[in-house]
């Protein structure tokens, strides 16, 4: 397994597989791998080409520098990780590597925006973007992957390769989800017990209601998931939704829909969406 960590040296390798017509598969993270991640690098292996990993932890998506200061950061751990699961290339640059005037971003995509974490996260997905942006143009993978724990960011990220004319698959990956139901997510390493007892509860709150939001979808069932995660101690919940997972808008029937929760969790932020079809 190779790391990179410069620019030139990523630049020349991607040279040489396009050279010798060797197909590229992307899988940008954001490091502290876990089951999800693996699961994204499993997908990849299905197919044709070389598989990179990519580890940047970007400050441009982060809306405050505590938030970007606490992200659990385990490079040594993670390649621990990359290296028994045979992935074959790790491209983790540093932030002057990829921001050498600084970490800014700009609004390019404007589709899927104002609605769920964009609301409560201004310029979380323009950082998201630019840095995916700047990966495809140096990488330039035939096939990306990205999970749908995010499901918001994949639906950015396939208006960012419309628009951009890009000869990119995106693949879109299932959620891998703890035993509790809930997707993985590297926030969530960094739980205390409490909060990990607390988390647990909410996941069982939420779980009890899909049956039902599955058979009949309304606003009382919704409303019934912030009251009891209110009273589990929940104080600050973004959104509890339906939409349709075509075009994000509120959903009226179950059909193509999911449900989208975002809640904080102490200062842990906790978002999923559940498939109800």
């Amino acid at each position: 397994m190779k790391i990179i960590k410069n620019i030139s040296e990523i630049t020349q390798i991607v040279s040489d597989l396009h050279k010798n017509k060797k197909q590229i598969n992307l899988i940008p993270t954001m490091g502290n791998i876990h089951a999800g991640h693996l699961s994204l690098l499993t997908e990849a292996k299905k197919f044709d080409g070389t598989n990179i990993v990519s580890i940047f932890i970007n400050p441009a998506q982060f809306n405050e520098e505590n938030d970007f200061t606490n992200y659990p950061k385990t490079f040594d751990i993670d390649v621990d990780i990359l290296a028994k699961a045979n992935c074959e290339i790790i491209f983790a640059p540093s932030i002057k590597e990829i921001y050498p005037r600084g970490a800014n971003s700009k609004k390019t995509v404007f589709k899927y925006r104002d609605i769920l974490c964009d609301i409560s996260r201004s310029g979380h997905f323009d950082g998201v973007t630019t840095i995916v942006k700047i990966l495809f143009d140096l990488i330039k993978p035939s096939r990306v992957f990205f999970g749908e724990k995010d499901f918001q960011q994949l639906k950015i990220i396939e208006q960012l390769i419309i628009q951009n004319n890009l000869k990119i698959n995106l693949i879109k990956c299932p959620s891998i989800r703890d035993l509790n139901g809930m997707s993985y997510s590297s926030r969530y390493s960094t739980f205390s017990q409490n909060q990990r007892l607390q988390f647990d509860e909410c996941a069982k709150i939420i779980n009890s209601k899909l049956i039902n939001l599955k058979k009949n979808l309304n606003r009382e069932i919704l409303q019934s998931i912030e009251d009891e995660l209110k009273s589990s101690g929940i104080s600050n919940i973004d959104y509890c939704e339906v939409r349709s997972e075509e075009n994000l808008k509120i959903s009226k029937l179950n059909e193509k829909s999911r449900l989208f929760i975002a809640f904080y969790l102490s200062k842990i932020r906790v978002i999923d969406n559940f498939i109800l079809y």
